[in-house]
């Protein structure tokens, strides 16, 4: 019998039938996805020898390929400001779209190519408008912080609570004013008008060697369009 001359099984395939399994059950095991490829578990091994880690990995790097195939990254022109809301919407949605794999994603560490550059244009957005060292690193955080709560909230029920009115009188008005736009897609802008409001008072201020703030005026950056999907928060929101 003649050989296939295409390889039935690839790492490739592998991943992204795991990030199926992940977004139709919320988790995945070896057994299962190699029953789901129609394969034995050992042959798996053969193609991911590092197991459930080099998977979970591998699922990061897809959906990092993915959002470049789609033109998300580099985020557009603009100044910073607009960098980073961009690349907070564009890496929002990129996630969003899996909320349920984001969990297992979060507990390793970051170390393939698609998703350090990632995380590199936005080192280069902050650093080029004046974040340095130890300050630097905690505007990253903040801002990755943001998008990756918003992106699992992307997956969450609606309504996210079910207060009783007699108990929780507080809660259910909160709840009974959701109208129009989903409500994870107005938290998310709302945290977002305020993380890049935050980061633009620390780059303005300057904390002097007594404790006080100084505020120091920096000269506005020029602010040509952004070349990205839209240039309104609300539309790269409502795509999750």
């Amino acid at each position: 019998m003649a050989r296939p001359t295409t390889r039935i099984l690839t790492p490739g395939k592998i991943f992204r039938a795991a990030l199926e399994r992940f977004d139709e059950r919320q988790e995945f095991s070896i057994p299962q996805l190699a029953k789901r490829l129609g394969v034995s578990p050992s042959s798996l091994y053969h193609h991911v020898k590092g197991g459930r880690t080099e998977i979970i990995e591998g699922i990061r790097s897809l959906i990092s390929q993915d959002a470049h195939d789609r033109g998300d990254f580099p985020p557009g022109e603009g100044n910073w400001q607009e960098q980073t809301r961009r690349w907070a919407i564009n890496y929002r949605y990129a996630l969003g779209l899996h909320p349920m794999a984001i969990p297992a994603l979060v507990g390793e560490s970051v170390d393939d190519a698609p998703t350090l550059e990632i995380y590199e244009t936005l080192a280069q957005i902050l650093e080029s408008a004046g974040f340095q060292d130890g300050r630097l690193l905690d505007a990253l955080s903040l801002v990755d912080l943001l998008v990756l709560g918003s992106a699992i909230d992307a997956g969450s029920p609606e309504p996210p609570w079910e207060p009783s009115e007699l108990a929780h009188p507080s809660l259910s008005r909160a709840l009974a004013t959701q109208t129009g736009a989903r409500r994870q897609d107005r938290a998310f802008a709302l945290g977002l008008d305020a993380v890049i409001a935050e980061l633009d008072r620390q780059l303005t201020t300057h904390v002097a060697p007594d404790g006080l703030d100084r505020a120091i005026r920096r000269p506005a950056p020029a602010s040509p369009h952004v070349s990205a999907k839209g240039s309104e928060i609300e539309e790269g929101a409502n795509l999750l």
